[in-house]
């Protein structure tokens, strides 16, 4: 057989094999080039921050060694933007008390309760959640920030994880020496679903 027959040979068994072949690889190839199914999520994340004269307050005061901590605050979110069923909340008032380890640059096994009353664009109420702020550890310059991280046990948006920093607007800088007693701080503060 000449060299152009075995070349029109082998083209012609690779034309017919290629269908085959294609065929054969393309559910493979479609299926690995197609996403993951995405889950939707809905997600609102709002400014936070104490109310002027309305510190967040530590009991006793925080100071340079760790020790048993109580915060309590009332803190104001506004600003909301949201998706899904979090897409009407516009603002709203959290009032929050949470126990840890604490010290001046970090707090430890975070517990504690609070509610969140929640509010709709024209400033009418629009329910409320039972937030219980929960963290292994959070380091932070802030140790307010211990009530912004845990997960809403049940109202508007059960289930959802929350979490937030912000970063404090009074002078700190004597939480070692003389120890914290008290911070007002503005940050964000995000839940997700």
């Amino acid at each position: 057989m000449s060299l152009s027959a075995l070349v029109a040979v082998a083209t012609l068994a690779t034309a017919a094999a290629l269908p085959l072949a294609t065929a054969a690889a393309l559910p493979l190839a479609t299926a690995a080039a197609l996403p993951p199914a995405a889950v939707p999520q809905d997600t609102l994340t709002c400014r936070v921050g104490t109310p002027p004269g309305r510190p967040v307050t530590f009991t006793p005061a925080v100071g340079f060694l760790p020790r048993q901590v109580t915060a309590e605050a009332t803190l104001t979110l506004s600003g909301c933007a949201g998706t899904g069923q979090a897409a009407g909340l516009s603002s709203g008032r959290m009032t929050v008390t949470g126990t840890g380890r604490a010290f001046c640059t970090g707090v430890q096994d975070i517990r504690g309760k609070g509610r969140i009353t929640w509010y709709d664009a024209t400033g009418g109420p629009a329910g409320t959640s039972a937030l219980r702020p929960a963290a292994e550890q959070a380091q932070t310059h802030n140790p307010g920030d211990m009530l912004l991280s845990g997960r809403i046990g049940k109202g508007v948006l059960a289930g959802a994880r929350v979490s937030g920093t912000a970063t404090p607007t009074s002078d700190v800088s004597g939480c070692v020496t003389r120890g914290l007693s008290s911070v007002q701080g503005a940050g964000t503060i995000t839940f997700t679903t």
